[in-house]
């Protein structure tokens, strides 16, 4: 048989099975793994043609710039970024939803005009990201012929297997758990490893040293870095370097030029170190080798196993790589160096573990388990039925609606962006009074039913401050028994909790109704802070924070941060004696600096020295609520409630009515 490279045009006519393999040249195992299969199928006794195409340059001109140079650069440049990538892709579902979509939108269209072209029989794809698109044109029906996807790693499926490829081939067993529970059951089958057949044939580790020019005593290490020459080479290299007993050091630089000369550069006075950039003796030099470094994985390790050579793994540990080696190291089929003190440790021991360089390795084949992979794939069968284009539109729609709804529920649950929204919203927390008062404006949070006990402590102690009671709606006997203490209540919301945030409005208006509040008005937020839900909701009531410039705990330590006048102080107690001594020991240390503590709604009447501005308090244009008594001193009413009134210098503030 013979491969077929160029487009058919033709009308489809009666004949041998056509097998069109989709490959990418993202790495060399991808393309490597569709050469053995074009290689088997050619020598298959079934007459069958095959054609190879590069499937990321068949799906447009976009994708295989951004996907195979975004990749070579990342690798050899920012190996961290593809790590962050990987995770993302395997772990945050929308991210790995967006790529498919990506995927999906720009080569689609593009790649089933190439199938078309082609007439295929069956299709085979070497690459996961291909392999996504081509299952979305067989599950629409615009591939009517069986799909089949290749699958050389052992871990991180969610790219490889897919539902609406029919079958999956994995060179692994341990793989075709995870590959049915993404695809369904009956759609993996374990082959051979789909390798070259240079690496399965007996060979004499003394002659591929001769053919290749090494010596013939001593150890031998081949150190690769795949096909784009990544990873720790030169560190690898320069630790052998320190072992006598490694007689030769063949690096890999596969197609990184770069690399080469710098390793030529480096290593140019040391006899031992041989430098070898993209070439084609792979059977020879790991029937020569006593160990493989490698630092990516995949198919060179397959190939690795099947001239039986030991392999460490090192140099590479980011993605995919990271995984699978592990999931590797794991089942014994390599060793996993972490450092280059590791890195020497393993590969004497592989050293050790072996008899030496043996007179002849015998190949792989005969251990293999499954069938060849020419035989699946020329047998291929239909297992996906097509889904109806408008279910999948309608499944999609449905899909983006849930992760809306779910995003926007979150967005509106979090205090992560609360900042920005408040902005956003023009919302000034109150944290700062401006007066000419040496005051402190006290707040004091306690449980709802400790309330009462607080209070009458304090009285009896002479402390007046503003009360918060874990946002409950005060009865009107609490509202009387407060004011009849000479104690103030503050509105307040709960914590930003899931969904929670849906009560802000009606626990606001339910408080200033009780605390006879009216238009505009004050409320204690949570000590985590806001959620944007909060935060809209409690703008639409007319109700304005109050974050304080300090919150703390009545038991805990005395801050070290000094407090000015005006600041608003938010202090914790737990509704027990102690908690109550610890706001005296609060008041004491504002005593010792001069200060005074006064409740909320008092400060904001006392005679100020200008309009606030933004973040320290809300707008000097609230309106007029109450026609309350304005003077400065005596205990206020229940409920803080900004309010115009005049100051002593004739400048217009905003006050309170409580």
């Amino acid at each position: 048989m013979r491969r077929r490279n160029r487009k058919r045009t033709s009308r489809r006519t009666p004949g041998p099975s056509r097998v069109l393999i989709l490959s990418a040249d993202v790495g060399e195992g991808h393309a490597a793994a569709a050469r053995a299969l074009a290689q088997q199928i050619e020598e298959s006794p079934k007459p069958a043609e095959v054609a190879v195409i590069d499937g990321l340059a068949a799906m447009g001109p976009l994708l295989r710039p951004v996907v195979e140079d975004g990749y070579r650069v990342q690798l050899r440049f920012f190996p961290w970024t593809y790590t962050v990538i990987y995770w993302l892709l395997e772990h945050v579902l929308p991210v790995r939803m967006v790529a498919r979509r990506l995927l999906c939108a720009l080569g689609s269209r593009p790649l089933a005009r190439v199938i078309a072209e082609y007439e295929p029989d069956v299709i085979v794809s070497t690459y996961p990201a291909v392999t996504v698109v081509l299952a979305r044109l067989r599950r629409t029906g615009v591939v009517s012929c069986p799909t089949v996807a290749t699958i050389t790693d052992l871990t991180g499926l969610f790219f490889w297997a897919q539902p609406g490829i029919d079958t999956h081939l994995v060179m692994y067993g341990e793989s075709m758990h995870s590959v049915e529970r993404i695809a369904g059951r009956g759609s993996v089958e374990l082959v051979r490893p789909l390798i070259s057949a240079e690496f399965l044939e007996p060979r004499c580790p003394i002659e591929a040293r001769r053919k290749l020019g090494l010596p013939e005593d001593g150890r031998m290490v081949v150190v690769s870095g795949g096909g784009w020459g990544v990873g720790d080479i030169a560190g690898a290299v320069e630790e052998f370097t320190r072992v006598p007993e490694v007689s030769s050091i063949v690096c890999l630089a596969g197609r990184n030029e770069q690399l080469a000369e710098k390793l030529r550069s480096t290593f140019g006075g040391e006899p031992r170190v041989h430098v070898y950039e993209f070439t084609d003796k792979m059977p020879d030099l790991l029937a020569a080798a006593d160990v493989l470094v490698h630092s990516t994985g995949g198919v060179t390790c397959l190939e690795a196993k099947a001239a039986g050579t030991p392999v460490v793994s090192y140099g590479l540990p980011v993605g995919h790589a990271r995984l699978n080696t592990r999931a590797m190291a794991t089942l014994d089929l390599l060793r996993l160096a972490n450092d280059t003190d590791e890195l020497r440790e393993h590969v004497q021991a592989s050293f050790a573990a072996g008899d030496g360089v043996q007179a002849t390795r015998q190949g792989g084949q005969a251990d293999a388990e499954g069938p060849a992979a020419v035989d699946v794939v020329l047998r291929a069968r239909r297992r996906v039925r097509p889904i109806p284009i408008w279910k999948m539109r309608a499944a999609a729609l449905a899909t983006q609606l849930v992760l809306l709804i779910g995003v926007g529920s979150w967005m509106m649950s979090t205090d992560e962006v609360s900042t920005v929204a408040a902005k956003v919203l023009d919302v000034d927390t109150l944290v700062h009074v401006n007066t000419s008062q040496a005051d402190v404006g006290l707040i004091v949070h306690a449980p709802s039913a400790d309330i009462p006990l607080v209070a009458s402590e304090l009285a009896a102690r002479g402390i007046h401050v503003t009360l918060a009671d874990d946002s409950g709606v005060p009865s009107s006997e609490r509202v009387a028994s407060m004011r009849a203490l000479g104690e103030q209540l503050l509105p307040e919301v709960p914590g930003s909790k899931l969904l929670r945030w849906v009560r802000t409005r009606g626990i606001l208006r339910s408080q200033a109704r009780a605390l006879g509040l009216h238009h505009r008005f004050y409320f204690l937020q949570p000590r985590n802070g806001l959620s944007v839900g909060q935060l809209v909701l409690a703008r639409t009531a007319g109700a304005t924070p109050v974050k304080g410039a300090l919150r703390i705990s009545a038991t805990s330590p005395l801050p070290q941060r000094p407090m000015r006048a005006g600041d608003v102080l938010v202090v914790e107690l737990d509704g027990s004696a102690s908690s109550v001594v610890g706001l005296e020991r609060i008041i004491s240390w504002l005593g010792s600096d001069r200060l005074g503590a006064e409740p909320l709604g008092w400060l904001m009447r006392s005679p100020a020295i200008k309009a606030s501005s933004r973040g320290e308090r809300a707008s000097s244009a609230a309106p007029t609520t109450s026609s309350s008594s304005e003077a400065t001193s005596g205990p206020p009413l229940s409920g803080v409630a900004p309010k115009r009134s005049p100051s002593s210098n004739g400048a217009s503030t905003t006050g309170t009515t409580v």
